[in-house]
């Protein structure tokens, strides 16, 4: 079994490799917000394809709680 590409693990946007990631088994997705810039997307968990970019609104990646 061979390791997924560097990408897979890192941010599209900055490049770095703190990323957060939650699996989402009902749409087969990670849900993902990079640490360093905040950034956030949707890839798929297999092949790390790119899935789209999350806004602050979605309801896929978490959202503060209330103050």
């Amino acid at each position: 079994m061979s390791a997924p590409p560097a990408s897979h693990l890192r941010c599209p946007y900055c490049e770095a490799y703190a990323v957060g990631r939650l699996y989402l088994g009902s749409v087969h997705l990670d849900s993902c917000e990079c640490l360093a810039c905040g950034a956030r997307w949707d890839e798929e968990p297999g092949s790390g394809a790119f899935r789209g970019r999350a806004s602050r609104a979605s309801v896929v990646v978490p959202r503060p709680g209330p103050s």
